[in-house]
Formats: structure tokens, C-alpha cells, sequence
């Protein structure tokens, strides 16, 4: 526990029945996502959710994470998101969220502008003897809105000595305002066992990694299945908004560059999985972390030789536009730092970006590969597309005409659905 005589005197300990004393109705609350989501405040306000009345919630809240409806204590609570997940479906249909489709760096703009919020409600490792709390495994977005905020801002933080302090950003026990300690479970992320399709894609995506490379994986099965195809390479670094763990089974394989403290192998914003995954993010020499406005940005993208972006896609047209939001015209996501990665990854030197994903879906094998894109939210412009990698292979599309796109798409799409995507784009041409 935190000693008294060491306290700040204008931190005041924080209790459950205290909390209703900063949340007032007219009141934007910044509410972070990903591990950065405290349970207990959770808890809190689920017990009360009178305090949530007339208050307008927002952060990053990830979809199959972050599962938790803040519109859903009170009819009259508003929220804020930048993807739109099943969790938030019934808030949305009521017009209680709202829903705002910008790229990570622009999100990190978005929440550091000045007076956007009246109150923080953060998840924070105990002080160490300096006094800072580390931002610990959510240090995406954070950094960003403790930057904007004035002295009149309240900032709530529940101090958990269940997470790790990273090597990476934090605040000032002497800038929290109340705070409470208390050991509670961080949000898990468990890996799941890649099914065969999933494992061949994730071999044809690791025959286009290079030694040395660095490395950007998207959230979900995808990531997890390369990381198992990479481990007998070596010399790979990881600059990515979120890890996960099997970035330990790279480790543990010798796949890594050289721990550091100078400069350590992983760089990332957010780290999400087991709690041995939590308990090896505090090596300092193994992964630092560091917000949005350095893993996002293009400068530092640009900078970084071979860096090779990997993320998956809902459906890819015959254009080579990317649907990565939306399934038959309904939202389930966002685009978030996809475009901020491939973009990055075009301009680093040697650099590529692979949009992933298995030649079909669900058990009527729908292709994902279609000759143009219906009703979709188009994640990634034909301009910024570069490599797609299915079962079947890879298609590098960044220099071909669209015909030779086509093609190369048609020939990495299932077998089955070849005849009548070829059929398809011969109609589609004439009309171009």
C-alpha cells in the first residue's frame, strides 16, 4: 500500500461511495481501452449507475475486449467510440453512441485536443519512489489526453498492483485527484489455436518475412498464427500498436533481436493476453512502450528499415479495395491504425505491407475475394493496397494495372470461385 505520510495532500484516497462526488450530469469522461479498462470502476458504477445519468463516456474500446456498455447503466448516458462492436449495437440502435470512423493518429489527435474532458477515469501500476504511476500496458492514447487537460480536470485512478510498471510513459501520483488501491484481474486475451486454413495463410505470410525485419501485426487469430510461423527466423524486431502472446513464443524460439535497455526489440502502444504475457511486460530490455504519436506516426514508420505490415480484411475487390469494417453493409469495427501501418510500411525503406485473410468464410465458403465491393465501408483504397496473401499464395499488387490486379487476385482466391470471379471481372471491365 501507498504510505500516508508520503501522500500528496491534494490526493485524496477514493472509495466506492466517494465516486458520485466528481461525476456530475454535462461531464465528458475519458475512459480508456484495452487493458486500460479498470474492472473495479466497472464495478462501481454498475453497483450505481445513477452516477452515470447525463454523463458522456469515450475512449478506445476495442471489439471482443472492451465488452462493456457504458450507455447501458443509464438511458440518459452517451458514449463515444471509434469502432462500432456488438457490445455498443443496442446503445447505437437507440442513437445513445456515437460513432466517429478516424485512423489511430487522428483518434490521438481527436482525444489530446484542449477541454475535451472534465474527468479521467485511469488504470494505473502503484507509484514507484519518484512518485509516477506507470501507464503500464495501456500507453496508447493516454499520453495524449494528460497532455490537453487543464489543472480544473478531475483525474480518478485506480491503482492496481496487478499490473506491471513498463518501460514507458506515466503520470504523477501528485496530479491524481483521488485515487484508490486495489489488486483486481486485468483483461485477458487468451490466443486461440489457428485452425489448417489459418495456419497455411500464416505460412505464405512468414515466406515474405526477411530476417531482421520489423514486424506489425492487427489484433485477432491471424496475428497469432504468424507469430507460431516465424520462430525460426531471427533478428526480428516488432513495432506495432498491440502485442499479444505469442510474441513471448518468439522469444522463447531466439527469434527476437538481442534484449536492450537502449534499445529493446519490441516497441509497441498496448500489450493484451495471459498474465504471464503482464508479468514479462516489466523487462525493460525486452519491449518499451510509447503512445500513438510515436507508434502511429509516419516519421517514425518511414524510419524504420524493412518494416512489414500484417493485418487481415473482411473482403478485398477485384480493385484491390480493402473492406476490414463491415459485414453485408453492417458495422462490427473500425479502421483503426490499418491505413496509419500500410501507409508507414510503403515508406519505409524495403518496407511492404500484406493484407491476410483465408479465401473464404464461413461454412458456405463465401468468397472474400469479390469483383467489387457492395455496401461495404471501404477500409483501404486500391491506392494504398500492396500485398495480398490468401492459402493460396500472394498477389503484390502495388505496381500492376488493373488487369494485372485482377488477375493476380483471381489466381489466390479458392479454386472454386475462380470461374466466376474471372467471368465477373470480364463484365466489370467493359463498364470501368
Amino acid at each position: 500500500m501507498i504510505n500516508d505520510p508520503a501522500r500528496p495532500s491534494n490526493s485524496r484516497r477514493l472509495s466506492q461511495d466517494q465516486l458520485g462526488r466528481f461525476l456530475r450530469p454535462g461531464q465528458r469522461v475519458y475512459w480508456p481501452g484495452c487493458a486500460g479498462h479498470s474492472l473495479l470502476f466497472e464495478q462501481w458504477l454498475r453497483a450505481d449507475p445513477g452516477l452515470a445519468a447525463g454523463l458522456e463516456f469515450c475512449g478506445v474500446w476495442i471489439p471482443g475486449v472492451n465488452r462493456f456498455d457504458p450507455c447501458a447503466l443509464h438511458s440518459e448516458a452517451r458514449a463515444t467510440s471509434f469502432f462500432l462492436s456488438a457490445d455498443l449495437r443496442a446503445a447505437w440502435e437507440r442513437a445513445a453512441v456515437d460513432y466517429l470512423p478516424l485512423h489511430y493518429s487522428e483518434i490521438h489527435a481527436y482525444l489530446g485536443s484542449p477541454d475535451r474532458f472534465d474527468v479521467l477515469m485511469l488504470h494505473l501500476a502503484p507509484p514507484d519512489e519518484s512518485g509516477i504511476c506507470s501507464l503500464s500496458v495501456a500507453a496508447d492514447f493516454t499520453p495524449a489526453v494528460l497532455q490537453a487537460i487543464s489543472a480544473g480536470v478531475t483525474v480518478l485512478a485506480h491503482l492496481n498492483p496487478n499490473l506491471p510498471r513498463t518501460n514507458g510513459p506515466g503520470v504523477a501520483l501528485s496530479r491524481i485527484d483521488a485515487w484508490v488501491e486495489a489488486p483486481m484481474p486485468l483483461l485477458s486475451l487468451p490466443d486461440e489455436t489457428p485452425d489448417q486454413t489459418l495456419t497455411e495463410v500464416a505460412r505464405q505470410v512468414a515466406m515474405q518475412v526477411r530476417d531482421g525485419d520489423y514486424l506489425q501485426f492487427g489484433l485477432g487469430r491471424l496475428q497469432a498464427a504468424v507469430l507460431n510461423e516465424l520462430q525460426g527466423h531471427r533478428g526480428l524486431k516488432i513495432h506495432s500498436g498491440m502485442v499479444s502472446d505469442g510474441l513471448l513464443r518468439l522469444r522463447d524460439a531466439g527469434a527476437l533481436a538481442p534484449e536492450s535497455i537502449q534499445c529493446p526489440p519490441v516497441c509497441t502502444g498496448v500489450a493484451l493476453g495471459s498474465e504471464r504475457l503482464y508479468r514479462e511486460m516489466a523487462n525493460h530490455a525486452l519491449v518499451r512502450f510509447a503512445p500513438v504519436s510515436h507508434t502511429h506516426a509516419q516519421t517514425t514508420l518511414a524510419s524504420l528499415p524493412s518494416l512489414l505490415a500484417i493485418n487481415s480484411a473482411i473482403e478485398i475487390d477485384l480493385l484491390g479495395q480493402v473492406n476490414c469494417e463491415s459485414i453485408g453493409g453492417r458495422q462490427i469495427s473500425g479502421v483503426g491504425g490499418l491505413v496509419d501501418f500500410i501507409r508507414g510500411a510503403r515508406a519505409s525503406p524495403g518496407g511492404r505491407a500484406i493484407i491476410a485473410a483465408t479465401a473464404t468464410a464461413g461454412q458456405q465458403r463465401r468468397s472474400r475475394i469479390v469483383p467489387m465491393l457492395n455496401r461495404a465501408v471501404l477500409g483501404l483504397a486500391r491506392t494504398d493496397i500492396d500485398i495480398v496473401v490468401t492459402e493460396y499464395g500472394a498477389a503484390a499488387l502495388r505496381q500492376l494495372g488493373v488487369d494485372e490486379r485482377a488477375q493476380a487476385l483471381i489466381a489466390i482466391a479458392a479454386p472454386e470461385q475462380r470461374e466466376e470471379l474471372q467471368a465477373a471481372w470480364h463484365t466489370l471491365r467493359r463498364t470501368l
